[in-house]
C-alpha cells in the first residue's frame, strides 16, 4: 500500500475500518524501516480515542507488544516496564469482556513472558502461566496466528531442560505465518515478524540453506531490511 492511499485512508469520512488499515499500514512501513520511534505515540493515540473499541485497542495491545519486543531485542530494556505495565492493564480489561478471546488469551502469555525477560527468576512461576494462555487459546482457536505465534516463541526461547526446541518453534512459526497470509489485512507487521523469526530459527539451527532462501524472500518481498543483521544475535533471554 503506498503512502498517498494510507493517507486516502485515514481522510475518508466514517471508515473506522479503513482508518485502523491506515494506522497499521503506518505501524508496517514504520517495522520495514526499523523506526520505533513513534509506535508508542500512535497506540496511545489509539487507546485516547478509542478506549472502549475491542478492535482499536487490540491494534494497540498488538503495536505495544512489537515495541517491547523491539526494546529487548536493542537492549533497551529500561523503557519495557511502562509500555507493559499500561498494555496488560488495558489486556486484563478487554479479557473481562472477552474471557474466550484467543487473540488476546495469546498476548496474556506474550505479555507474561515478556515479565520473565525482566526478571528470570520468576520464570518458575509465570511459565506455566505462559503456557497455560497460549493452550487455552490453541484450544479456543486452533486457526489464530498469533497463538501459534505465542507457542513457537515459548519453544524457542525455553532451555531445552525444560522442554524448548528450536525446530519445533519454527514449525509453529510457519503454521502462524500461514495463518496470517490467509487473512485479509493489506498491512500486518506481524505477519513480517514471524517470517523474521523463521529466518533466525534456520540461522540459529544452523540451516544456512534455509536462511539464504527465507532472506532473500524477505527481502523480495519488502526490499533491503537495514535492521536484519543486528536481529539475528538479539534474544530476550541473553
Amino acid at each position: 500500500m503506498t503512502l498517498v492511499t494510507v493517507i486516502l485512508l485515514m481522510l475518508a469520512p466514517g471508515a473506522s475500518g479503513a482508518d485502523r488499515e491506515a494506522f497499521r499500514c503506518q505501524f508496517h512501513q514504520a517495522y520495514l524501516k526499523g523506526d520505533m520511534s513513534r509506535w508508542l505515540q500512535w497506540a496511545e493515540e489509539i487507546e485516547s480515542k478509542h478506549p472502549d473499541d475491542r478492535e482499536w485497542i487490540l491494534l494497540a495491545l498488538q503495536s505495544r507488544y512489537g515495541l517491547i519486543g523491539y526494546y529487548f531485542g536493542t537492549d533497551q530494556t529500561n523503557k519495557v516496564k511502562p509500555v507493559l505495565n499500561e498494555g496488560e492493564r488495558r489486556l486484563q480489561a478487554l479479557l473481562e469482556r472477552y474471557p474466550e478471546d484467543a487473540r488476546l488469551l495469546s498476548l496474556q502469555g506474550a505479555f507474561l513472558a515478556f515479565k520473565i525477560g525482566l526478571a528470570k527468576y520468576k520464570a518458575p512461576f509465570l511459565g506455566p502461566k505462559v503456557e497455560a494462555s497460549v493452550q487455552q487459546a490453541l484450544k479456543l482457536d486452533p486457526n489464530e496466528p498469533m497463538a501459534w505465534l505465542e507457542a513457537g516463541n515459548s519453544l524457542y526461547n525455553r532451555p531445552a531442560l525444560f522442554g524448548g526446541d528450536k525446530l519445533q518453534a519454527i514449525e509453529a512459526y510457519k503454521k502462524s505465518l500461514a495463518l496470517f497470509e490467509q487473512g485479509d489485512e493489506t498491512c500486518n507487521y506481524l505477519k513480517v515478524l514471524v517470517q523474521v523469526f523463521i529466518m533466525k530459527g534456520y540461522f540459529e539451527t544452523e540451516q544456512r540453506e534455509l536462511y539464504q532462501r527465507t532472506r532473500q524472500q524477505l527481502e523480495n518481498e519488502y526490499g533491503k531490511l537495514p535492521w536484519l543483521d543486528d536481529f539475528l544475535p538479539a534474544t530476550m533471554l541473553d
